[in-house]
């Protein structure tokens, strides 16, 4: 046991001192290689903001948008918020407009790539404001892109590629500096939903609108390094998919072999051809370029999210395609799990978890400050280690039960205060966005089983009809004139339940506000007023949704 103390000691000495590092030279400390190495060598890039970061050779505002841009350029939103939302609380961003709305726009960005449209609705309106109040035109086409991409997803795809086309015609009019960023992206998001929506034809106009754009960028955009041969390549990626839905198949394959022939470099956006291998029936290939993104993504711990589900769907068609059974039944298992984990982490808050991920980094920033004035670790550091060490053994052992039991009340307790903040931030998250519909187009079209459900919701919450005990399935028909049948698909589609289920979880939710609201009301009178009448009932349903009885949630606020 000594033995093992001591060598545990050890490691955590070399874990606390800084290992080699390769050293960069003064000559790349520059804002310019930190971009012209974003594709290339990502790794190389944040070794040179570390460097700057040392050096203090830029603002500190500066270097966070930095080192968020690389994270966001490789897909990890999460970490770029951390940094992006620093730099937005700088003073430096908050008293200049330009720089202000430059910020707004990478947090909208991020919201976006992690699918959280409370958050991403709150700043595309703030974005929307402040281009109107200045009248710029460039920020004014970014608003109105991301707009469109949300009444996109709320199915109202007329108006979506409206507001989409509206955006990139601003875009190409203007002077702005990253001009040619925004179009690619532009481009590339609506070349996908002109695929989903089978709108090919429209989709090749697109693509020689994006090749275009490619190429001019080429000529007049400050370089970065990779930037234009990974565009190529994802433009070779587009038309083999579009030729070959067109069945156009020597054109597509032409098209395959000229994206083959920039090689294996700019391997992040392979994943776009996958279409073109599936109705070529290359299923090897398919597997090929997914397994390497499944293992990185285990291996990162990283396993919930939109771009594992897309692996997974795509590599189940593949192994079904190769008539490998048993990989393809995997595929499609872990696919239904992983919707719903990530329908489930939609429906939570992403604060707490941004709050975590930030301290975790201004932890690490601060200890990488302050080994930077450290030079000899002596034997003091290592006895301190081992006495921390014994010291959180001892405090381990102490622990009580009930303490445990405590606290994970309290967690819980704190989980559920969550879950009702969140809820409320939800709806009126609707209101804001149906808002900004509304300014974008005086006739919303309010046809659709998913907006029949958030006019039912919104009467029910603001009504708070849920309270009265008699509310029948019946009643809720009668709100939004449609026969049972429809009603009952249309809840189980847009809340996952049945009619019970669904007004119970809205008593219930009511139910936890008036605990915390009134801890001196008894849980005979909260029930009744919750509208469940028969108290046994009330906390049986209680702990099922919550974990905890009213009583023990009470008492752990």
């Amino acid at each position: 046991m000594k033995k093992q103390v001591l060598l545990f000691a050890f490691l955590l000495s070399f874990r606390i001192v800084p290992g080699a590092t390769i050293e960069i030279p003064d000559s790349l400390l520059a804002v310019d290689h930190v971009y012209e190495y974003t594709f290339s060598d990502p790794e190389k890039a944040h070794r040179i903001v570390e460097s700057m970061r040392k050096q203090k050779t830029e603002p500190a505002f500066l270097l966070d948008l930095m080192e968020g841009d690389l994270y966001f350029n490789n897909k990890k939103y999460t970490d770029a918020l951390v940094f992006y939302t620093r730099a937005l609380n700088s003073d430096s961003i908050r008293n200049n407009a330009i720089e202000y709305m430059e910020q707004l726009h990478r947090m909208i960005s991020c919201y976006d790539g992690l699918h959280d449209a409370a958050n991403k609705t709150r700043y595309v309106k703030l974005l929307l404001d402040k281009a109107e109040q200045t009248g710029n035109k460039e920020m004014k086409s970014i608003a109105l892109f991301n707009m469109g991409k949300m009444v996109y997803d709320e199915e109202d795809k007329p108006r979506a590629y409206q507001l989409i086309k509206e955006a990139i015609g601003l875009m190409e009019q203007s002077d702005y500096r990253k001009k040619y960023d925004n179009l690619r992206y532009n481009y590339n998001t609506l070349l996908r939903m002109q695929q989903r929506d089978n709108y090919f034809e429209d989709a090749l106009e697109t693509l020689d609108a994006f090749e275009s754009i490619v190429t001019e960028a080429a000529l007049e955009e400050y370089y970065i390094e990779g930037l234009y041969e990974k565009e190529i390549k994802t433009m070779y990626a587009w038309r083999a998919n579009l030729l070959a839905f067109l069945d156009r198949m020597e054109e597509a394959d032409g098209a395959y072999r000229q994206w083959q022939a920039i090689g294996k470099d700019y391997k992040q956006d392979d994943y776009l051809i996958a279409t073109y291998l599936l109705q070529r029936k290359l299923f090897d290939e398919v597997v090929e370029i997914y397994l390497p993104q499944e293992r990185f993504y285990i291996e990162q711990n990283d396993t919930i999210n939109y771009h594992m589900k897309t692996i997974k769907r795509l590599m189940g068609k593949a192994y079904e395609g190769k008539k490998d059974y048993p990989e393809a039944t995997r595929c499609y298992k872990e696919l239904a799990v992983l919707t719903d984990s990530l329908k489930a982490r939609e429906q939570r808050s992403a604060a707490l978890e941004l709050a975590t991920v930030y301290e975790t980094h201004e932890k690490e920033i601060k200890l990488q400050e302050q080994t930077v004035h450290i030079k000899v670790r002596n034997i003091l550091l290592l006895s301190a280690g081992i006495a921390i060490f014994f010291l959180l053994i001892i405090l381990w052992r102490n622990v009580k039960h009930a303490r445990t039991i405590r606290d994970k009340n309290k967690a819980m307790a704190a989980t559920i205060e969550d879950l009702l903040v969140r809820k409320e931030e939800l709806f009126e998250a609707k209101e804001e966005l149906n808002a900004l519909k509304a300014v974008a187009d005086n006739e919303n079209d309010l046809s659709g089983d998913r907006l029949l459900f958030e006019t039912l919701d919104n009467i029910v919450v603001r009504e708070k009809l849920y309270l009265n005990p008699d509310l029948s399935r019946e009643d809720l028909m009668k709100l939004i004139h449609v026969n049972k049948n429809r009603f009952a698909q249309i809840l189980q589609q847009a809340a996952g339940s049945n009619t019970t289920t669904y007004i119970n979880n809205k008593r219930l939710e009511y139910a936890a506000k008036l605990v915390k609201i009134h801890p001196e009301y008894t849980i005979a009178a909260i029930a009744d007023l919750c509208g469940i009448t028969n108290v046994p009932t009330f906390n049986r349903l209680f702990k099922a949704k919550f974990g905890m009885t009213p009583t023990e949630f009470r008492d752990s606020l």
